[in-house]
């Protein structure tokens, strides 16, 4: 019988066969723990009476985090709806993985930067470009050597809308280590 655990299992294999990229697996984790919190032993050991059981334990999950958004709530749901289904397509039969071929986002090529050195969080140079032809600000922040925020934004954002995206933002964050 599959436990709950054979879902963070079936995370971690997908990323190492680059079935799931880290950051998706990292958002998928962070659905598992939430609902994670509110199964029984029974739900715990059993994928099968943990997805029979997702709706009462997603009103659970909802009633226990009141300051958590009706739409990350959703998003979280929508998460761990996704992992179970490609758990039962692709987790139980390991030959059934390898011939997974997720679809993937076509990224849009990134500009060169010109700087030799990596910058800091503290160095970080926030860049703001107004589109000529769009009334649009693309803003590029380096977080990190290796991480980069990209967010393209309405020039006339209201103030509602930036606090609807700081709600979407802290709800992505991941404690610290």
């Amino acid at each position: 019988m599959a436990k709950f655990q054979n879902l963070y299992d079936f995370v971690d294999r997908a990323v190492k066969s680059r079935k799931y990229p880290p950051n998706t697996a990292g958002g998928l984790k962070a659905a598992l723990k939430l609902f994670e919190i509110d199964i029984n032993t029974e739900e715990r050991d059993s994928i099968e009476k943990f997805k029979f059981n997702l709706e009462q334990i997603y009103r659970s999950v909802a009633t226990k985090n009141k300051s958590v958004t009706a739409g990350s709530l959703s998003t979280y749901r929508s998460r761990v709806l996704k992992v179970l289904n490609d758990y039962e397509k692709y987790g139980v039969d390991p030959t059934k993985m390898a011939n997974w071929s997720p679809k993937t986002k076509s990224i849009a090529p990134q500009k060169k930067i010109n700087d030799a050195s990596p910058k800091s969080a503290e160095e970080s140079v926030f860049e703001s470009t107004p589109s000529a032809s769009t009334n649009i600000h693309r803003i590029e922040l380096s977080l990190r050597p290796d991480t980069k925020f990209v967010v393209i934004v309405p020039r006339d954002i209201t103030k509602a809308e930036c606090t609807t995206i700081k709600g979407i933002l802290d709800s992505l964050c991941v404690k610290e280590k």
